[in-house]
This record gives structure tokens, C-alpha cells and sequence, in this order.
């Protein structure tokens, strides 16, 4: 695994790139649009493997990438939603498989209450130290204007 930061960005660009990749070569399967993502199968993983291996391009690629693309795209806002929404689970030609369990829907919405209070906090947060910065700004154009 990556230990610096630098090899921790490479390795999220590098899965960034290859999900794009992945959207490009599954159309049907990984959503560019936010309104279109839809669940996947379970097992996919598994049918991506494969597909990989069977063009030579693509059968080196790693599976630490494999998993950790998947991780970050149905970690995603809009796959989340669409989990909570109850859409089909669909397998790698954009067809439906299976539906999506209510034990599913319920870890995905508390995961997406997660991300919104995670959202938040960092808005609180951003919101406090843009006033801190104003105080700080006020304070020092008074002192300067009483020290001349």
C-alpha cells in the first residue's frame, strides 16, 4: 500500500483515470451522469475481471485498482442515491439483474446521512474560519488605524 502522500494522490489519479476508462468501455454499466448511475450487481467485480482479462490491453491491470475504482464509484453521492432510490442492480451491458434488498437501501441511506453531516461540518467549519479571517482583518485595520 501507499505510504506518502504523494504515492496516495498518484494512486487516486490513477483510479480516477481508470474509472474513466471503465465509463468509457462500459458505457451501459458506469454512469458518466450523475442521473444516470444506477446499482450494480453484486459480484461484479468478479464479470469485470473477466472482461478485463479477455482484452489483452487490459489483463495486467492490478485488482487493488479494480476494487479500489469500484469503492470510490459506489461510495459516490449519486450511486448512494441511487440505492435509496431502489433502482435495478445491473450488470456490465446495463442490464437489470436484480433489485436492490431494503437492507440495502438501508445502509446506503445512513451512509448518505453520513456524507451530508460529513458535508456540513466542513461547511461549518469553512463558514467559521472565513469569519475568524474577517475579525482578525477588522482587528488589524483598527490597530493600525489607532497606531499611526
Amino acid at each position: 500500500m501507499s505510504n506518502s502522500l504523494n504515492q496516495k494522490r498518484r494512486r487516486a489519479e490513477r483510479t480516477q483515470a481508470f474509472l474513466k476508462d471503465l465509463q468509457k468501455r462500459f458505457p451501459d454499466c458506469f454512469a458518466a451522469q450523475r442521473k444516470a448511475v444506477k446499482p450494480l450487481a453484486i459480484g461484479i467485480q468478479q464479470a469485470l475481471r473477466e472482461a478485463l482479462d479477455a482484452d489483452p490491453e487490459t489483463a495486467e491491470t492490478p485488482n487493488w485498482l479494480i476494487r479500489q475504482a469500484l469503492a470510490r464509484y459506489t461510495g459516490s453521492p449519486a450511486y448512494l442515491d441511487a440505492m435509496v432510490a431502489g433502482a435495478e442492480r445491473i450488470d456490465l451491458t446495463g442490464q437489470p439483474v436484480e433489485p436492490v434488498t431494503d437492507a440495502a437501501i438501508e445502509v446506503a441511506k445512513a451512509r448518505r446521512e453520513e456524507q451530508k453531516a460529513r458535508a456540513a461540518e466542513r461547511k461549518r467549519q469553512q463558514a467559521e474560519a472565513a469569519a475568524e479571517a474577517r475579525r482578525q482583518e477588522k482587528i488589524q485595520r483598527l490597530a493600525d488605524h489607532f497606531n499611526q
